[in-house]
C-alpha cells in the first residue's frame, strides 16, 4: 500500500466515498484538492487501484491550531486493515517528514472502528469534544507509528 498525493483525477474516488453512509455520517464532505489550498490528503493506492483517502487536514478542535488525522476507505476494503496500514504512513509522513509536534483524531463516539484504530496506533483520549466526540492525540516523542 503506498499513499500519493490528491490530484484532479480523484475526483471520483472522492464522489464515490462521499456516497457512503459511514464516510457522510462520520467525515462529512470530504476537502477536494485545489491550486490555492492544498491539504495533506492522499490517495491511499492498493496495486493500481486507489481505495481511500487518508492524511491531515486543519482541526476545529481544541484551540484550531492542530492537524486533525482523517482516513476514508471504500467499503469494499473496509475491515481488511488497509484504514489503519494508511493511518500509520499518515502518521509517519506527519512526524518524519512534516515535523509536527502532535497530530489528533477527533473521532465520533458511535464510530467504534475509528476508536479502535486510534488506539491501536498508539493515540491516547485527551478530552471529549461536543457534541459526542473525543479528541485524541499522539505525539511525536511518542516514536513513529511506521516502527511499531
Amino acid at each position: 500500500m503506498d499513499l500519493r498525493p490528491l490530484n484532479e483525477s480523484d475526483e471520483e474516488l472522492l464522489s464515490s466515498l462521499a456516497q457512503q453512509d459511514d464516510v457522510w455520517e462520520f467525515i462529512g464532505t470530504l476537502p477536494l484538492p485545489d491550486d490555492e489550498h492544498v491539504p495533506h490528503l492522499f490517495a491511499v493506492v492498493e496495486g493500481q487501484r486507489s481505495v481511500g483517502v487518508a492524511g491531515l487536514v486543519p482541526s476545529r478542535a481544541l484551540a484550531g491550531n492542530d492537524f486533525e488525522l482523517l482516513c476514508a476507505m471504500r467499503s469494499e476494503v473496509q475491515l481488511h486493515g488497509f484504514a489503519k496500514q494508511a493511518c500509520k504512513l499518515a502518521l509517519a509522513w506527519a512526524f518524519d517528514t512534516q515535523k509536527l509536534e502532535r497530530v489528533i483524531a477527533c473521532i465520533d463516539d458511535n464510530n467504534q472502528g475509528a476508536r479502535s484504530i486510534a488506539t491501536k496506533l498508539g493515540m491516547q483520549e485527551l478530552c471529549p469534544q461536543p457534541p459526542n466526540r473525543t479528541v485524541y492525540v499522539k505525539y511525536r516523542d511518542e516514536g513513529s507509528p511506521s516502527k511499531s
